[in-house]
């Protein structure tokens, strides 16, 4: 009688390396929810696979009832490889900022109060305080207004957000973090809500003070100075 063949049930490493983006874009987007980032349906998070492959949250669902099993599969050209569920209606601008920027492997947008609020109000986020470091400008941007989920919001996005800045505001409309990682992506959309709120409550009390060139020249040398992990 023939030996039986063994079966190798692991994983394939691209399998593998999916199966731990979708559950971390799950925690991620649980984990913003809880932070007060996230709310309802608004905003949405992708990441970045080899392959020209995309993972994106779905549209009209909330967080808190998101399953690894919903996030759709995109190509970089916005078409769907897999799921069940429609992709976000972000994917546009999703996909080209990708396109556009080969050093950002995940991104988060959200429409966090403040970072919304000063949206609204078409007001870029200067150097109040040196945090702003982490974004990777000492400034920032609004990006034009336009209809959400369509081509122009993703050229006017593009538009507001280069290399090497790490995110932007979208007029009327929230906020887009994008780093290396999620992890790195979420943290820089928390610390720009940080700073959104401080230059509100800055602006409500009086003139804010903003940091000159030389003071962020060496902030910014002291952060990428800093061991990322």
């Amino acid at each position: 009688m023939p030996a039986e063949r063994a079966v190798d049930y692991a994983p394939a490493p691209a399998e593998s390396r999916e199966q731990e983006a979708r559950a971390g874009l799950v925690a991620c987007g649980r984990d913003l929810l809880a932070r007060g980032l996230l709310s309802q349906t608004s905003g949405n998070l992708s990441v970045r696979l080899p392959g020209d492959r995309i993972l994106i949250t779905p549209t009209s669902m909330e967080y808190d009832r998101i399953e690894p099993s919903d996030i759709a599969l995109i190509r970089s050209d916005c078409s769907v490889v897999s799921g069940d569920r429609a992709p976000s209606s972000e994917t546009p601008l999703h996909c080209l900022v990708y396109a556009e920027r080969p050093d950002v492997g995940a991104i988060v947008h959200t429409h966090s109060p403040y970072a919304t609020t000063l949206a609204v109000l078409g007001l870029p986020i200067p150097a109040v305080h040196y945090m702003i470091a982490v974004t990777g400008t000492t400034q920032i941007a609004v990006a034009d207004y336009a209809t959400y989920g369509t081509p122009e919001l993703a050229r006017n996005v593009r538009d507001a957000f280069p290399a090497p800045a790490r995110a932007a505001l979208i007029a009327n409309h929230g906020l887009v973090a994008g780093a290396a990682s999620l992890r790195e992506a979420a943290s820089v959309a928390e610390a720009v809500e940080t700073l959104a709120g401080l230059y509100y409550r800055a602006l409500a009390v009086g003139t804010p003070v903003v940091l000159g060139p030389d003071q962020m020249a060496d902030v910014l040398a002291r952060y990428q100075a800093k061991p990322r992990t």
